[in-house]
């Protein structure tokens, strides 16, 4: 992942990112966005859901709430950062709400991401993710990591996920 360091440039990609997929997922039909599988079984309508659990975990992190319930996963599975059992349990549990309600919740989450960081500094995106989550002391990579991965980052891979389905 390219990392950033400056909430300029975090606010940016973020924009353009976000941009790129409401363009793609606006283009499509209802029919698109519910009916076509990966190879994994997930639908179009589950990657929007899957982006915004994770915006979640932005929103909770920023809060200083605990991440892992943001996400609704046991705290031990989110310590060990095992993504493909998080990943799966998201799957599980979003995976029958409507299209209409996972674009809404996409789209609520992003906005709230957007509030939180108004007010946020450099300096503030830079703390280390313990200062956050005090009680992961260990962790000391930048917050600003934290939100560009689960936002710019994770916009272009799975924009890129859903491109190579609707290609098959």
């Amino acid at each position: 992942m390219a990392y950033i360091t400056t909430k300029t440039d975090l606010l940016a990609h973020i924009e353009r990112d976000w941009a790129a997929l409401q363009r793609l997922i606006d283009s499509l039909t209802p029919a698109q966005l519910t009916t076509i599988l990966n190879a994994d079984g997930w639908r179009i309508q589950d990657h929007l859901a899957h982006l915004a659990a994770w915006h979640r975990l932005v929103i909770a992190f920023l809060d200083r709430q605990p991440p892992h319930e943001a996400l609704g996963v046991p705290i031990d599975l989110y310590h060990r950062f095992d993504l493909d059992a998080i990943n799966q349990i998201i799957f599980e549990r979003e995976r029958e709400i409507p299209l209409a309600q996972a674009r809404e919740k996409l789209q609520a989450t992003h906005d709230a991401i957007l509030r939180q960081l108004a007010p946020l500094s450099d300096a503030d995106l830079n703390q280390p993710y313990h200062h956050y989550q005090p009680q992961d002391p260990e962790l000391d990579y930048p917050a600003i990591n934290v939100v560009y991965g689960n936002t710019a980052h994770h916009y272009r891979t799975h924009q890129a996920w859903i491109e190579q389905m609707l290609s098959s």
